[in-house]
């Protein structure tokens, strides 16, 4: 009996002196056409994010003027899936092009941006007293999601307010790339602008925040080939000086997830940093996916059945992330599990 109740008094001393695995979980979608069911927002809400990120196209609406946006908007404010996540995680939001153009206008040249800039804003409850109302550079947001040694630093990029145009090619070529899904409608923009030089200036000074974890979201992939689909890829300039950027600072832990595709995927890529860059695509939230393009960059396949993409920092001794692709019901379709030790810049 004596020995018995020593046993048990071990076990306990043991359950209550080993620390608890602590997580972030950050949980990210895009393009949802926003008058049909979205059946993944059960898993989503099951999954319990922190941090949820829309990144981008949250309503699928070619819109010709403020009336279409609004009426889109009202639509996709009727689904409960949103709400409640809105209720239990921390909720971040940007746009693209189906939340951002009026009239085929999709970047610096829409006229009416500080109106959709306002409706944006109040739709995803920005409070009155963000910077984000009144920011020259759009809409890019920062935030670091709990504290030292376990913090995590979500970096939201505006690729829209200050974007150049990209022309599509000849409408022969048009039609012979519709059946070649290596090869997207527009050209390559070289010397155009993507974030504008007050957002680079931003964005310099927030990967300089301490920060154990760093998430770059992008409505549009940062990985990605020159192929003719909307990329970083097409404004090589600025492609070119996040290299820079990242070359100088140097900064650790950095990840990056990207919106704008209907698959998901894995990329990789060695020329930014002095360690492996990974980039997580997480396909459309309620789209029919679309037959993947062939990509250097990829690691492993493309699924068009993912229907989002996360990122869960494993906070132990040695803090490890696992990058998945999920289905509808919440399912991992590919992971990737890295350790943090492999994200650093010596």
């Amino acid at each position: 009996m004596l020995i018995r109740s020593v046993w048990l008094l071990l076990l306990l001393a043991a359950a209550f002196s080993a620390p608890a695995q602590q997580t972030t979980r950050v949980a990210f979608g895009c393009c949802i056409d926003h008058t049909k069911r979205q059946e993944v927002w059960d898993a989503i809400n099951h999954a319990q994010p922190e941090v949820f990120v829309f990144l981008g196209d949250t309503i699928g609406e070619n819109a010709g003027d403020m009336d279409d946006l609004l009426d889109a908007y009202e639509v996709f404010n009727r689904y409960r899936g949103p709400r409640v996540l809105r209720r239990n995680s921390a909720v971040m939001s940007v746009w693209n092009r189906n939340d951002y153009s009026l009239d085929g206008k999709s970047g610096k040249n829409n006229p009416n941006r500080y109106a959709v800039r306002n409706h944006f804003l109040t739709f995803w409850r920005e409070p009155a007293t963000s910077e984000r109302l009144f920011q020259s550079h759009g809409i890019a947001k920062s935030v670091i999601f709990g504290n030292e040694p376990q913090r995590v630093q979500v970096i939201v990029l505006d690729g829209r307010w200050n974007r150049d145009p990209l022309s599509q090619v000849g409408w022969v070529e048009r039609q012979t790339r519709r059946f070649n899904a290596d090869l997207g409608p527009y050209e390559s923009n070289n010397t155009g602008d993507l974030l504008g030089d007050e957002q680079w200036q931003w964005l310099a000074e927030q990967l300089q925040q301490p920060a154990e974890v760093r998430i770059i979201m992008s409505a549009t992939p940062v990985i990605a080939p020159a192929n003719g689909y909307d990329s970083w890829a097409l404004y090589l300039r600025e492609q070119n000086r996040l290299k820079e950027l990242l070359t100088e600072l140097k900064p650790s832990g950095l990840l990056l997830a990207s919106g704008d595709r209907l698959f998901g995927e894995f990329a990789k890529s060695d020329e930014f940093l002095p360690y492996p860059l990974w980039q997580v695509t997480p396909g459309s939230i309620n789209f029919d996916g679309e037959t993947p393009y062939s990509s250097s960059y990829r690691d492993g396949e493309a699924y068009a059945e993912s229907r989002y993409g996360q990122v869960e920092v494993i906070w132990k001794e040695q803090p490890e992330l696992e990058l998945t692709l999920r289905d509808v019901d919440g399912r991992p379709l590919d992971t990737r599990k890295l350790n943090l030790s492999q994200l650093q810049p010596d």
